[in-house]
């Protein structure tokens, strides 16, 4: 099965898994093989996410930074591919000291495409400051984002859910405790690099 075919069927089986199937996990390439294939979905997010980086830096000038945008695109793709394969490793451990290391592949696969569908479901964003043209501070704006960072959450828990094969509430207390440690992080590293000078 070549990239694009395979890429496809993954994406597609993570939005079966986010639709409720959880049989759609066991459709999926659960292999040793299976799981360092996952990592295409880097290549594979790729044209969304140089959309989404690309607006964001130019937002980014509009408002006041010396920087080019190229300049800060690099950054942007440097720090995704960082908080990309960071919580691979955490995750190791994490489930290890949980006594689910058997359930580490499954996870990683899932949560590899579902990043996928997630960043051309980010596209709505700017793309919905092309069609508001009022900027993301919009009420408009902050409404479409606020939405699809819910849907994205809510994926998560889904797919996390079926993933380690464990309840709602665990699924979701994993995504919350993930989030919450990883978000100040975020902030703090977009701000180590030069970006949001704004703020």
């Amino acid at each position: 099965m070549n990239f694009l075919d395979y890429a496809l069927y993954h994406v597609i089986g993570v939005a079966r898994i986010v639709r409720g199937d959880p049989d759609a996990l066991s459709d999926m390439d659960i292999s040793a093989d299976g799981f360092w294939r996952s990592f295409q979905a880097i290549p594979a997010a790729m044209p969304a996410l140089i959309f989404a980086w690309t607006t964001e830096a130019r937002q980014i000038r509009a408002a006041g930074a010396a920087d080019s945008v190229l300049s800060m695109v690099a950054r942007m793709a440097f720090l995704e591919i960082l908080f990309w394969i960071l919580p691979v490793i955490a995750l190791a451990f994490v489930l290890r000291a949980l006594g689910m290391s058997r359930r580490f592949p499954h996870l990683i696969i899932a949560r590899n495409w579902l990043t996928v569908l997630t960043s051309y479901i980010f596209v709505l964003v700017p793309l919905g400051e092309f069609v508001f043209r009022t900027g993301a501070e919009s009420d408009a704006m902050l409404l479409v984002t606020i939405v699809t960072m819910l849907l994205a959450l809510w994926f998560s828990v889904r797919v996390t859910r079926v993933a380690l094969s464990v309840t709602p509430a665990v699924a979701f207390a994993f995504v919350a405790v993930e989030v919450f440690l990883t978000y100040p992080l975020a902030v703090f590293a977009y701000g180590a690099v030069g970006l949001y000078p704004q703020a």
